[in-house]
């Protein structure tokens, strides 16, 4: 064994021992992988890693917007005042040398997660993104539901019953979209708190969920009947149906929202003997190659141009659950052209 796995297992056992939750990989590659799946308190990291260095990979940490304020403390074997200085003006909390003594250490440690903590506990907004969206998202479904309730009170009698049937359906839909928004801030929060709960054994029928999930949409886009083309072959998946719910609808809510009148085209078959493949393919505005390399949780783009966007969540959310459900997401998009989303659910083992 190499002097620097000697050492990174030494740390992993005292931290363990110290009754730490602790998840150790070998370079900054797999460090990546790791923060898509687990959202870590602090991070230590040796500065000279094979594959990716400490440095490139603490500059794509701090560009994942739910990653950029975790405690970040470098190790290293290099001594001096520069070396200090570089990495704190790159954002690193701490530099630690490899010579420290334990009790340095855990004090360290300790010391930047009790700060980290007293941030997260004052930081009330749970909502990353630009306040103002997230204020917008509320209030405007929030006075579709008073403001309905309140003229069905003043003028009912006034109405006929077809017209206060639509007043109803109105109210509903508001408080849809609200619900909608509110569900989507937990779903994130206990994506960054690592309290999304998976199921060894779930299995949903993909056309069954479908079926029930296009009724929904219908009720909020109107033409959504006309534009979903749809074939979808029978299949169990190996994903829990509120999950698969929610992917299914953000993905084809967002379609219809940025594809004008265009169609969207549909389409899941078995992919192979472990996966189930659905495609989800739209003609509408589609994402720059930049755009597509900045997707994250509160990212939005051309918001003014892009009515009703909702807070920039469902893309974000939809492919990190997807990914803790041993599934693959893919998305390939041109401007003014259009975007086609690629999903690999994995197969129930009743099927496979």
């Amino acid at each position: 064994m190499s002097d620097d796995l000697i050492f990174k297992s030494h740390i992993h056992e005292l931290l363990v021992f110290e009754n730490y939750a602790v998840k150790s990989v070998a370079n900054g590659q797999e460090g990546l992988d790791l923060l898509d799946n687990w959202t870590p308190d602090l991070i230590l990291c040796d500065m000279i890693m094979p594959v990716m260095d400490g440095i490139a990979f603490h500059e794509l940490v701090k560009q994942i917007k739910y990653l950029a304020g975790i405690p970040f403390v470098f190790l290293t074997e290099k001594r001096g005042g520069y070396l200090m200085r570089q990495c704190l003006l790159k954002g690193a909390d701490d530099l630690i040398y490899k010579s420290f003594k334990s009790d340095k250490l855990l004090a360290v440690i300790e010391s930047k997660l009790q700060r980290f903590k007293k941030i997260k506990d004052s930081f009330s907004n749970i909502y990353i993104g630009d306040n103002s969206y997230l204020l917008h998202e509320v209030n405007t479904p929030l006075n579709g539901i008073l403001g309905g309730i309140n003229i069905l009170n003043s003028y009912e009698d006034d109405f006929t019953r077809s017209e206060v049937m639509k007043f109803r359906e109105t109210i509903k839909i508001s408080g849809d979209r609200l619900n909608r928004t509110m569900h989507n801030l937990f779903l994130y929060q206990n994506f960054i708190n690592n309290k999304l709960r998976f199921a060894v054994n779930n299995s949903t029928a993909i056309k069954d969920s479908f079926s029930k999930l296009k009724e929904k949409i219908c009720r909020v886009h109107e033409d959504a009947e006309e534009r979903i083309i749809f074939d979808i072959e029978e299949s169990n998946l190996k994903i829990s149906s509120k999950y698969l719910d929610f992917i299914l609808y953000e993905l084809i809510d967002n379609a219809l929202k940025f594809s004008g009148n265009e169609v969207i085209t549909i389409v899941g078959k078995y992919f192979n003997g472990s996966y189930f493949n659905l495609k989800i393919k739209d003609s509408g505005i589609g994402f720059s190659q930049e755009e597509l390399q900045s997707i994250n949780a509160g990212v939005q783009f051309n918001r003014e141009k892009r009515e009703q966007q909702g807070l920039g969540l469902g893309l974000f959310l939809s492919k990190k659950i997807l990914k803790k459900e041993r599934g693959i997401f893919t998305i390939i998009s041109k401007e003014e052209v259009g975007t086609e989303i690629s999903l690999f659910f994995p197969l129930h083992s009743e099927v496979i």
